[in-house]
């Protein structure tokens, strides 16, 4: 496993330098009963200053105006890995433990902290999946050769169930590579592909393995040979929803991780009940030799926002942090359709949550060669407004809701 253990290094490296998921510093962790203030409602995670350090910024409106971390935000230690009702899950990079927590732009309130050895969780490796609002499933692939969980209740804070997902089939002198998931009803769906651990390449297959919930077994495994990479490498991102019990994916090779060359960029789904990839769907994204697409942001009706990034202007992995060459498309995978929202070409924000949808609206953190705003998408009527601009921040990881 050394090549993928040497990937793996060097990509997590790249992730707190474009991501700026840890901080250089400890933030101030205050044992409170302390709520997050009810005048801030969205919450930001940026970087900003030199060195580069992150924080949790809290606004009010992001349809407007100038944010900047200039006596706002907190600096902080804690990564998101997400955020539901008003708190933040995640991760303390100090003990590993896991946390939730509030912020309201002067400290961060632990609510609860436990210990998180269950599984072998590590950022570049693992992945998490709501299956209802109290419940917060946690996977990792450890090393890449077995795959784990732990369930959380998210209002107890407790792990109520763990264990290996023993999906067979590894095949030997191979890892298992580009994980994406679902939830239809009591079934999760995990697709995947094999590379091997000679020159990273994939062995051009698509697995997907169907199992029971909550207790992960039960499991049957299929194949699909039309795609290559179930997903991009940042496993943190959306990259898949369920809509009317059907599951829709992204298959996304992006190059800097895969050495496969000319793969497909698509959707493809599973139908709640089957046990393989829907062989009569996939619709093609891209045109391959002059594109790639990363995420899959549900937005309603059969709808999701997707950046499709310029391949040509891609010349290593640095490419996706510095060349202005993405756009935001809406994706309609009942029709087939793609249509560009009228942003400028941004920095690609791979490792970027920064699609918000609340209310029709879709808030988009696009760092572009005009500045850093947040735009807003109408989803009714297709309409375009530049809102408020991040002044002083040098990156952005996370945009969301938070009360």
């Amino acid at each position: 496993m050394s090549t993928l253990l040497k990937k793996s290094t060097a990509v997590l490296c790249l992730a707190a330098l474009v991501a700026g998921f840890s901080s250089c510093k400890k933030d101030d962790k205050k044992p409170s009963t302390e709520e997050p203030t009810t005048e801030s409602t969205y919450s930001l995670r940026v970087t900003s200053g030199t060195p580069a350090a992150t924080y949790i910024l809290q606004t009010g409106s992001i349809a407007s105006g100038t944010i900047n971390t200039a006596g706002n935000g907190v600096e902080t230690k804690l990564t998101t890995l997400t955020t539901k009702n008003g708190y933040y899950y995640g991760i303390d990079n100090d003990s590993g433990n896991l946390v939730k927590y509030t912020s309201n732009n002067k400290t961060n309130t632990l609510i609860k902290e436990i210990p998180f050895t269950q599984i072998s969780w590590a950022y570049y490796s693992s992945f998490y999946k709501w299956k209802d609002d109290k419940t917060l499933v946690l996977f990792s692939s450890n090393s890449a050769i077995q795959f784990e969980y732990a369930i959380l209740n998210v209002e107890t804070m407790t792990i109520t169930s763990s264990g290996k997902i023993n999906v067979p089939g590894l095949k030997a002198n191979h890892y298992f590579w580009g994980y994406n998931a679902a939830f239809i009803g009591e079934k999760f769906y995990l697709t995947y592909t094999q590379n091997r651990n000679s020159d990273d390449i994939s062995e051009e297959i698509t697995y997907l393995a169907t199992m029971d919930y909550p207790a992960m077994n039960n499991i049957t495994v299929t194949q699909d040979s039309r795609f290559t990479l179930p997903q991009h490498y940042t496993m943190n991102m959306a990259a898949s929803f369920t809509e009317n019990g059907i599951a829709y994916f992204l298959a996304s090779p992006n190059i800097w991780t895969s050495a496969n060359k000319n793969a497909p960029f698509g959707i493809y789904r599973v139908k709640g009940g089957a046990t393989k990839i829907d062989p009569d769907y996939f619709y093609e994204l891209t045109d391959r030799n002059k594109e790639e697409a990363l995420g899959l942001f549900y937005i309603g009706n059969g709808k999701a926002i997707t950046k499709i990034l310029d391949k040509t202007q891609i010349t290593g992995s640095a490419s996706y942090g510095s060349a202005y060459m993405t756009d935001y498309y809406v994706i309609d995978v009942a029709n087939q359709t793609k249509t560009k929202i009228n942003i400028p070409k941004s920095l690609s924000g791979s490792f970027s949550e920064n699609v918000l949808v609340e209310n029709g609206i879709v808030s988009i953190a696009a760092n572009t060669v005009d500045g850093f705003y947040i735009y807003q998408y109408n989803v009714n009527t297709a309409t375009v407004t530049r809102g408020a601009k991040l002044e002083g921040v040098s990156g952005l990881t996370r945009l969301e809701k938070i009360k």
